[in-house]
């Protein structure tokens, strides 16, 4: 299914979510990166890459994996998608780096952390207390697809 209009004519929100990534991602797969996606596609892969990496381990996986390269970027997609809370946990997480001195390469981050405080870890776990606590947590998903709906010709 490649019709936005098509899509989101469907009634689960999930299924909505998963055809408009499966469109994005074989535009994307024509690129080493997302240059042919537009900025409202980019955000979308923003939050699926912070989603995937957080569930996978939090913010300290975040950030020792390529995930964490798009920090700022991701951040500013859950804005543009209505979520500032979620926006904010990112923030405060960026702001646990020494000196605010978050990198954006993975090498260079690594090396930080190999030298951060356990204050600091343990920092990020409060924070994936409150990203994962049902009733602080953003419908993540409803505001996707609102997003997508309110944005649908950039979707095609």
């Amino acid at each position: 299914m490649n019709n936005i209009n098509e899509i989101l004519e469907l009634t689960d929100e999930i299924e909505i979510i998963e055809a408009v990534g499966a469109n994005i991602y074989k535009k994307k797969e024509q690129s080493d990166d997302f240059t042919l996606l537009n900025d409202y596609e980019r955000n979308f892969v923003y939050i699926d890459v912070f989603e995937a990496a957080m569930n996978e381990g939090g913010f300290n996986n975040f950030f020792c994996t390529e995930a964490g390269n798009f920090a700022l970027e991701i951040k500013n997609a859950y804005k543009a998608i209505n979520a500032p809370k979620t926006a904010l946990l990112i923030e405060k997480a960026l702001g646990l780096f020494p000196n605010d001195e978050y990198n954006d390469k993975l090498d260079e981050r690594n090396k930080q952390l190999a030298k951060m405080d356990e204050m600091v870890f343990s920092g990020w776990e409060d924070l994936d207390e409150l990203f994962f606590d049902e009733e602080q947590e953003e419908d993540i998903v409803a505001l996707i697809v609102e997003y997508i709906r309110k944005h649908k010709e950039k979707f095609n």
